[in-house]
């Protein structure tokens, strides 16, 4: 890691990621707060181990000759004279791979890309994979996803890395923050569980929630990933039916209370119903001009129940709002809506005026404990297969850094320029 400092910068201090091995340093001295420079070119060069685990397999890995990584990144602070300076992250590669914003591969490989309106692809797939789909396939229904999707912005850059089966992954998927994902090689796009689409719907959604709404990040990326699936044509009604009613065998979990939940699917499965279900809700409220999309683009904050909730009733009605609290702070369970009413709801011309839900109540579920996902790293689990003014004092500004990797910082004058050199065994 290499830093380019201007005049008015006259100190840098950095914090590596835990775990890393410091292999050589120009420029620095190592202090309590981390390494420290006053030079204006100083460097770092450090190992950083790449396999991470979870409870189920592997979400990042390195098998020597190719590794799925999160991009690395390191926090630091500097001081300045004058107005503020901004930052630029570069990263270059020592040998074959792709850098994406969040994430990368290293190896050999073939991009496929694609760009729709304000929507790039690019599709890595490494040469030790290939894919159940076509790759242009995949980038079809990716790109139908970027055009079709209301939910947030679709302006942006996507690395999506077509992971190869050699190694036991945990998730189906894994998404970092709004860029980048990866997804299991063997997976296809003609399912209502369509992985490549719920990936990129992670990179849209508000993903900052409390504890009451986490439900709604895999939850509602499962209902719109198989929402536009069947959108395309690459699924019939029966099946995306059949993929949401499936939320029958949760009926004792309540989507507010994570201690509730009897195993980790429970905010795919139930999630994805109540997400849906409320969709359909507020479009037949507003007669077609609002949906869950709606309220969900018009929070500007953490997503809470109470944002949530008023956020609900603005784009529906205050039955909405009362059956959302029923749906997500009780064991009610809603059952998957017809072909009719799906056609009255998503179609022209809304038929039914009023909101309903029909619920069953059933005993709270077995209580165990489940794992939390990081606020910028959503994974995808299946049962099968982000005029120069002089002072008088230096300021002193601290990047955004994380605890272990973190993402690349853009757009400016301090130039930190990073080189990751593979080694192949």
């Amino acid at each position: 890691m290499a830093f380019d400092l201007p005049p008015d910068v006259s100190q840098v201090t950095t914090r590596l990621p835990d775990g890393t091995t410091v292999r050589g340093t120009t420029g620095f001295e190592q202090t309590t707060d981390g390494y420290r420079s006053t030079t204006d070119s100083p460097s770092i060069r450090y190992a950083l181990p790449v396999n991470r685990t979870g409870t189920r397999g592997h979400e990042y890995a390195d098998t020597g000759v190719w590794a799925i990584a999160p991009t690395p990144g390191a926090g630091f602070s500097y001081q300045y004279r004058g107005s503020a300076p901004t930052i630029e992250t570069n990263y270059a590669i020592d040998g074959p791979g792709v850098v994406g914003e969040t994430m990368l591969y290293l190896g050999e490989h073939t991009t496929y890309e694609r760009t729709t309106g304000e929507t790039r692809f690019r599709l890595v797939v490494p040469a030790a994979s290939e894919t159940l789909a076509n790759p242009e396939t995949i980038l079809d229904t990716l790109g139908a996803g970027a055009d079709n999707l209301e939910l947030g912005d679709a302006a942006g850059s996507h690395v999506a890395i077509a992971a190869p089966t050699s190694v036991q992954w945990g998730p189906s998927g894994l998404a970092r923050g709004s860029a980048d994902f990866w997804v299991r090689a063997d997976l296809p796009v003609n399912a209502a569980n369509n992985v490549w689409l719920h990936e990129y719907v992670h990179t849209r959604q508000p993903t900052d929630t409390t504890a009451g709404m986490r439900w709604s990040i895999e939850g509602g990326a499962d209902y719109y990933a198989a929402l536009e699936t069947l959108r395309q044509d690459r699924i019939d009604f029966a099946e995306f039916q059949q993929f949401l009613g499936r939320a029958a065998r949760y009926d004792g979990a309540v989507l507010a209370e994570p201690n509730t939940w009897s195993d980790l699917f429970v905010p795919y499965v139930k999630g994805r119903l109540v997400a849906g279900e409320l969709d359909r809700q507020i479009r037949v409220a507003s007669d077609g001009s609002a949906t869950l999309a709606t309220a969900l683009n018009s929070i500007d904050r953490q997503v809470s129940l109470s944002a949530f909730y008023g956020a609900i009733e603005s784009a529906g009605d205050a039955t909405v709002r009362a059956n959302a609290e029923r749906l997500i702070e009780t064991a009610s369970t809603p059952r998957a809506w017809s072909e009719s009413q799906h056609r009255a709801a998503f179609q022209q011309g809304v038929e039914t005026p009023t909101a309903t839900a029909t619920a069953t109540p059933t005993p709270p579920a077995t209580v165990t404990a489940t794992p939390t996902q990081t606020p910028t790293e959503t994974a995808t689990r299946t049962r099968t297969p982000t005029s120069t003014e002089t002072a008088t004092e230096p300021g002193t500004t601290r990047s955004p850094g994380q605890p272990g990797f973190g993402g690349a910082v853009a757009v400016g004058a301090v130039v930190g320029a990073g080189l990751l050199a593979r080694r192949q065994k």
